[in-house]
């Protein structure tokens, strides 16, 4: 497996490298600029399209790899049975990563729309949930949990796994789209978040059944591939920012980081895996429920827009936006290595 995650990290990564710029030139064709908004720390002509050169650089890196490997075609063929109470469903590992492709889809359609002229908060937060849907449709599903100090599994109906992986979903989406205020800022979560996620599976792999041992396999590809696609958009996106991901690659990045731990981290049903993808996105998790709360506090709609979110107060305060992204990147990164710890010491 050394080999393939080897090219799961590099071939994105190169990819992303060439693609990133193909998709700045798209976004100056279609005129695709960053806009004015009461979030936005300044305001600059910069193209806002970015993301979709990160996802093609992922998609055309699991094609190749997919191709090149038989042993990823052998465990994308696993099949298994999902049930609740009277109801069964077969799962192929396939089906899932099919979801998350169609998935994408949809979520990178909302994405150039709303760089293009805007989307209404309302109809972007229904789009996201039918785009949630449609993964979990596919297999990509929070089934269970293990309960702490305790052998008892407690399965989850039908209809609470539906809102627990739909609200899992879009919590990510908007929290990456959150943390997109500053350049580099939401790449650089992504990238460190994906890595440590890719630990963790190769970690959890080795305590788990077969059953969920494939499930790791899928989750620690998606997530080294994720990881080279937002390397390489990186070197475009760092302070000073050449080109921007806008909200195509804001809420594709979450909802793949959503998806990863979802048919990965999550599917070992321990009460702590879903402790651990919180932990590694601790900062954006904790800047979601601030604003949420103060937004409620102020009585207006939780979507509103401001300037009082972690990296506005910091900056505000005299902080540099080089200074900011460095810092929550030591931040991500020491949660996240908190995240391993828990993971290994688990084993």
């Amino acid at each position: 497996m050394l080999k393939i995650y080897f090219l799961c990290l590099s071939l994105p990564f190169l990819l992303s490298i060439f693609l990133v710029p193909f998709s700045n030139f798209l976004a100056k064709k279609f005129n695709i600029y960053d806009r004015p908004s009461k979030r936005k720390i300044k305001f600059r002509k910069l193209t806002r399209w970015g993301g979709i050169g990160i996802a093609l650089s992922f998609f055309v890196s699991l094609i190749i790899v997919i191709c090149l490997f038989p042993e990823i075609r052998k465990i994308l063929e696993y099949k298994y049975i999902l049930s609740w109470d009277e109801y069964q469903e077969t799962v192929v590992l396939k089906k899932q990563l099919l979801g998350i492709f169609f998935g994408s889809i949809f979520v990178i359609i909302l994405g150039t729309i709303d760089d293009k002229k805007g989307v209404p908060a309302i109809i972007k937060f229904l789009v996201q949930i039918i785009v949630a849907y449609c993964v979990m449709d596919y297999g990509v599903r929070i089934l269970s949990v293990n309960l702490p100090f305790s052998d008892k599994i407690i399965i989850f109906p039908r209809i609470v796994s539906q809102i627990i992986t739909i609200l899992w979903l879009c919590g990510f989406m908007n929290m990456v789209n959150l943390a997109d205020g500053v350049d580099g800022l939401a790449g650089g979560i992504v990238f460190i978040s994906s890595f440590a996620f890719f630990i963790i599976s190769i970690l959890q792999k080795q305590i788990s059944s077969q059953a969920i041992s494939g499930q790791l396999v899928l989750s620690s590809t998606l997530s080294l591939l994720l990881c080279g696609s937002v390397a390489g958009f990186l070197i475009y996106n760092f302070y000073p920012a050449k080109v921007l991901m806008g909200d195509t690659g804001a809420l594709w990045l979450g909802l793949m980081i959503g998806c990863i731990t979802a048919v990965g981290i999550l599917k070992t049903g321990a009460l702590i895996s879903f402790i651990l993808p919180v932990i590694v996105v601790g900062i954006p998790f904790v800047d979601v429920v601030a604003a949420i709360t103060r937004r409620i506090k102020k009585g207006v709609s939780v979507s509103t827009p401001d300037k009082h979110h972690l990296h506005h107060l910091l900056l505000s305060s005299g902080w540099s936006e080089r200074e900011v992204v460095l810092f929550f990147y030591v931040i991500t990164l020491f949660l996240s290595i908190i995240a391993i710890t828990l993971a290994a010491l688990k084993r």
